[in-house]
């Protein structure tokens, strides 16, 4: 998959040096390039501005590693284009879609004791322990549902 700076990454591509993620596990296997976010007619975000929510949130995702005692992470859902997160149902305004967002489970704890750990400090986006995921994202401002 080609990067809008023109760099190819692959499923095993780190989004990052170092990184514990890849860009296989933020854009489902590289099958969803990343592209503008437009709704109704505005440009909401442009595709360079949304690698670099990728880039973000994966040290973000790296930080909060660590503090589960570098347990690893499964990626459920990251980046999700607009006609991906209509089909799938996601919000018109999903967080997914701006590269900021990533559901995710660790089979060491559950999503619950995670939030534990994790939720109170978490206060410069969203934040929902499901039953079977965690969702977490970086949208600027504490939210929570």
């Amino acid at each position: 998959m080609k990067l809008t700076n023109g760099k190819v990454v692959y499923p095993s591509t780190p989004i990052y040096s170092g990184s514990n993620f890849t860009w296989g596990e933020a854009t489902k296997d590289c099958t969803r390039p990343i592209e503008d976010l437009v709704i109704d007619g505005r440009l909401m975000i442009s595709a360079a501005q949304i690698e670099d929510n990728i880039v973000k949130t994966a040290a973000a995702m790296d930080v909060y590693r660590k503090k589960l005692h570098h347990r690893p992470i499964t990626v459920t859902s990251w980046y999700r284009p607009a006609r991906i997160n209509a089909a799938v149902g996601g919000s018109k305004y999903s967080r997914h879609q701006y590269g900021d967002a990533v559901d995710w489970v660790t089979h060491h704890m559950t999503p619950a004791k995670i939030a534990r750990r994790l939720e109170a400090n978490h206060t410069a986006g969203g934040y929902h322990a499901y039953r079977t995921f965690t969702h977490t994202d970086w949208r600027g401002h504490k939210a929570r549902w």
